[in-house]
């Protein structure tokens, strides 16, 4: 069975999540990107692409609308897309690597 992880961002940090119990045994729990045989370039890839997750937040007031354009909601989820299919590359056939967009 491969290990299934879940490319997920979550506010403040963390992109990258266990899927199945044969990636908890593995890597436990909480955000895993960093325990993942992925090279620097990937890496910094996806903290770039969580500080630009993060900035769909309105920080002052965190119920408000995202100051994000419809535009560029379509922009960050093409993005997120592109690195899904690079993790699946990267890690190989012992992963399977999904995306859970963010609403």
């Amino acid at each position: 069975m491969p290990y299934r992880v879940r490319l997920m961002f979550e506010w403040g940090g963390g992109c990258i999540w266990c899927g199945n119990d044969a990636a908890r045994e593995r890597f436990g729990v909480g955000s895993i990107e960093e325990n993942l045989p992925l090279s620097e370039a990937t890496l910094q890839k996806l903290h770039a692409l969580t500080v630009w997750h993060d900035k769909a937040l309105d920080w002052d007031y965190p119920p408000d609308p995202s100051p994000w354009s419809e535009e560029e909601f379509r922009a960050f989820e093409t993005a997120a897309h592109d690195m899904r299919s690079r993790l699946q590359t990267e890690l190989g056939p012992e992963f399977e690597v999904v995306y859970e967009s963010f609403p």
